[in-house]
């Protein structure tokens, strides 16, 4: 069996966001496949078989869309592990349709996926995401990814700006208008 060899940010120091791995550009055509990609990864850092990740990632799907913002999704399970919260960010090649339960097709080309460890506070897991969420709403953001999907260096460099976003929380400030 030919396992793809991953792309590992060791030396990117995050204040915020998780350890966080890259698979870009990612080669797939549906989400099954780009579930099977990212449990790969996943189920080789905790130790679990690919096939319960999957399993995770899909009964966290049946309880509402993980898709937020026009190309964008970030599915998260959480994971019984001793190894800490981290993240798997998966610039695709083209667009797939990631489809869910509670809301019509959609096209995305960017997935932030999360496992958490159970350990992590809850409060902090949700205030994380719901930040995730609005700093991955700026297009500019989105489509510097999509630019760097070839070039890790500058994934990177992405990568810590989106962290130093989550960290000034005046940025994250929703108009209450």
């Amino acid at each position: 069996m030919y396992i793809r060899p991953f792309l590992f940010l060791q030396e990117l120091t995050l204040i915020i966001l998780p350890e966080t791995h890259i698979l870009s550009p990612l080669f797939c055509y549906s989400k099954k496949r780009l579930f099977e990609e990212i449990a790969q990864y996943a189920a080789f850092r905790v130790k679990k078989d690919t096939d319960d990740v999957i399993r995770a990632l899909n009964e966290r799907e049946k309880l509402g869309t993980t898709v937020f913002f026009q190309g964008v999704a970030m599915p998260h399970t959480v994971i019984d592990s001793d190894e800490p919260t981290f993240a798997v960010l998966s610039v695709l090649d083209k667009p797939i349709t990631f489809n869910s339960i509670d809301a019509d097709e959609q096209l995305i080309d960017i997935a932030l996926s999360l496992f958490i460890s159970p350990k992590d506070n809850i409060e902090s897991i949700e205030s994380l995401l719901k930040n995730l969420t609005i700093v991955l709403s700026n297009i500019d953001l989105l489509n510097s990814l999509r630019l760097a999907k070839n070039e890790k260096p500058k994934l990177e460099i992405i990568l810590n700006q989106i962290d130093s976003l989550l960290d000034n929380k005046e940025n994250l400030e929703i108009d209450k208008q």
